[in-house]
């Protein structure tokens, strides 16, 4: 299937990549996509600004799969990995009742000092990219999926009536890679913002 407009893909922790129209249609592909083709904004959001940048991409071809009973398994797992990561730094939480700064703070632990979780950098990526997956499921009402492209696939949390996925562990990739802070509390929050402003419209 062909990507649609206003499909907003959160890549990671301050891009929105948007998908146009046929009649506004740009010829880079996302990863053609530099730093000159971003635009900066901010908002405010439950009280608190956020910074962030916007792009728009050439529609591509992506197909949206419902995930086999291996991926399944995989984000079980991974969720009870998750479990004992996030004990490491929070003795009193788990992967029930931890918040979006949990998280943010295991990553900022992870980018500190991550020889105190005693794993590798693809078991934390995976299993705390799995719970903030499962954060933004039980938040916002999302459901996993796995998006394919040209490119690849991945995990994707979905809102399919409003075009809108992000990718929870390419996002805490990304915050690793480029040692961000607060990364996944402004995704979260910039997801509520697009699924009450796509609401509206619906």
């Amino acid at each position: 299937m062909n990507l649609m407009k206003n499909i907003i893909c959160f890549f990671c922790f301050l891009s929105v990549i948007g998908l146009p129209s046929c009649n506004n249609s740009p010829t880079k592909k996302y990863v053609d996509i530099t730093e000159q083709d971003y635009k900066h904004d901010s908002d405010t959001i439950d009280v608190q600004r956020i910074y962030f940048k916007t792009a728009t991409a050439a529609n591509t071809a992506q197909e949206v799969i419902n995930l086999n009973a291996g991926q399944v398994a995989f984000i079980r797992e991974s969720l009870i990995h998750a479990d004992s990561l996030i004990k490491v730094i929070f003795p009193d939480k788990s992967v029930t009742n931890f918040t979006i700064e949990n998280l943010d703070d295991l990553i900022d632990a992870w980018n500190t000092d991550s020889s105190k979780f005693k794993c590798s950098r693809t078991y934390f990526i995976n299993s705390i990219g799995v719970a903030f997956g499962e954060y933004l499921v039980k938040e916002y009402k999302m459901r996993w999926e796995i998006v394919a492209d040209e490119n690849g696939s991945d995990y994707s949390t979905t809102i399919d009536e409003l075009r809108i996925s992000n990718f929870p562990i390419n996002s805490v990739l990304k915050a690793i890679d480029q040692k961000r802070e607060g990364s996944l509390s402004t995704i979260s929050l910039v997801t509520k913002r697009e699924i009450s402003e796509l609401g509206k419209k619906k």
